[in-house]
């Protein structure tokens, strides 16, 4: 019996050895282990970074078509893929105008400044004279062309006249002959026209002037008339200021320019009737309230989703639908394979078709909004991380995306505010940049009253005379 137990006893012992070795084993093992994972961990974080990094690369462009990037900052190859693609569906309607599209064709004058008459002197027949005989008007041809134009100097001389009485009286001379000699208005709006309307550099302004008006100005000279009519201008421009804060439906939006090589901001506010544009260093609200302090109480603002117009006091917002449909064309460039972003274009096509085709009262914005609603209810988790971040943008404007089904002056996208500042983009790239803030100011009023005369069927040119005979 005595010798069993020491044998048990043995093999305890050695069991407690094995056991106490194994437990130091897993332990060491344990440590590994956490060593590892913390390994992986890191991995997996460098290659989520690396992987976030080219994806970029192997996701589709983004260009004009499917993205906010402007056509200018395009490349080649996204610029002849935008020429012969549209977002536009085909239609069925052939190239060109359609049947009773208003044509126009040049008409001949009633009245014309000069008639040059063409006859022949002999007979082509027998060589006879033909000096008195009779003769019929067979055809008329017009050619319509511009006088070489040359300038015209008109000296204002100021005399004194002694009355009888021995006082000399003193004629002042116009408030526009300021200096021994000046330029007129007429050169002077037309020198505007050039820069801030079809943005012809300083340079190629003044070889215009020398060339075709035989009038030798300086580029110095040019950026004086510009500045006077920038200062000439402010006044008109506050009004179309005012009247835009009082208007019911406006547009908004802003884009990027050089001033100085410092980044500033231009800022469009615009109605049907009213351009008013600014630029600001800063692209928050504080560039707003510069100019806009008390909001757009009575508007309906239509814009794309930049975070400041949403924190202006107005009445509501529509958001630019065009702005979505390029988002989510990018989506379904992505991922061909899902249905998600394409059943979210279709939606919105659908409500811009119905706006188009169907009376107001009869609009089931109802229906629209909860086929919405059931989409933002569909999980994307399974999809890119792309799709996850815009249907999060779209939950926070869904409120805001069917504002033109309910109010008939209400656009369905801010293409208006787009084209109105595309000017300055035109701009930016004959002169690269703007030289002063004084230059950008006098170039943003000038803008404004051009486009507002433009919408109210007046002349930009004759807007920008009348400015100056203030």
């Amino acid at each position: 019996m005595i010798e069993q137990v020491t044998d048990i006893s043995k093999f305890l012992s050695e069991m407690n050895e094995k056991f106490s070795s194994m437990e130091q084993t897993i332990s060491e093992q344990g440590a590994d282990i956490s060593r590892l994972y913390r390994i992986i961990d890191q991995k997996d974080k460098e290659i989520h970074v690396l992987k976030k990094r080219l994806s970029k690369y192997e996701g589709p462009d983004k260009d004009s078509h499917n993205s906010s990037i402007p056509p200018s900052q395009e490349s080649l190859p996204a610029k002849v893929l935008r020429r012969t693609q549209s977002l536009r569906k085909k239609s069925d309607r052939k190239n060109g105008g359609q049947f009773g599209h208003p044509g126009s064709t040049l008409e001949t004058s009633t009245s014309p400044d000069f008639i040059e008459e063409h006859k022949s002197d002999y007979c082509e027949c027998c060589g006879s004279s033909l000096t008195g005989a009779e003769s019929i008007c067979s055809g008329v041809s017009q050619v319509v062309d511009i006088p070489l134009p040359r300038p015209q100097v008109k000296e204002h001389r100021s005399f004194d006249v002694t009355c009888s009485c021995g006082h000399i009286n003193k004629c002042p001379l116009p408030k526009e002959c300021s200096k021994r000699i000046s330029y007129g208005k007429t050169i002077q709006s037309l020198v505007s026209f050039l820069s801030h309307v079809q943005c012809v550099s300083f340079e190629r302004i003044c070889e215009i002037l020398k060339e075709i008006f035989s009038l030798s100005i300086s580029q110095g000279t040019v950026r004086n008339m510009l500045t006077k009519i920038g200062t000439k201008s402010k006044t008109v421009c506050d009004q179309i200021r005012r009247r835009i804060a009082e208007s019911t439906v406006v547009g908004a939006d802003e884009t990027g320019l050089y001033v100085n090589s410092t980044l500033n901001w231009a800022w469009i506010f615009q109605t049907d009737q009213l351009t008013y544009v600014y630029q600001d260093k800063s692209r928050g609200m504080k560039a707003i309230n510069n100019h806009f302090p008390d909001g757009l109480p009575n508007a309906v603002l239509v814009t794309d989703r930049h975070g400041s117009y949403f924190n202006m006091e107005v009445k509501n917002h529509q958001v630019c639908i065009a702005h979505l449909l390029r988002n989510i064309q990018y989506l379904t460039e992505l991922d061909p394979k899902q249905n998600w972003s394409k059943k979210v274009s279709t939606l919105l096509r659908e409500a811009i078709h119905i706006r188009k085709t169907t009376s107001f009262e009869v609009i089931p914005i109802t229906t629209i909004k909860d086929r919405l609603d059931r989409l933002l209810n569909e999980s994307v988790a399974h999809l890119h991380e792309d799709f996850q971040k815009f249907k999060n943008g779209l939950f926070k404007c869904k409120d805001y995306l069917f504002t033109f089904l309910q109010n008939p002056d209400v656009p369905y996208d801010n293409n208006a505010s787009e084209r109105g500042i595309r000017k300055i983009k035109v701009k930016q790239k004959v002169s690269g940049c703007f030289r002063t803030e004084k230059g950008a100011n006098t170039f943003m009023n000038v803008h404004s009253v051009a486009e507002t005369a433009k919408k109210n069927g007046n002349s930009k040119y004759k807007a920008i005379l009348a400015v100056l005979e203030q």
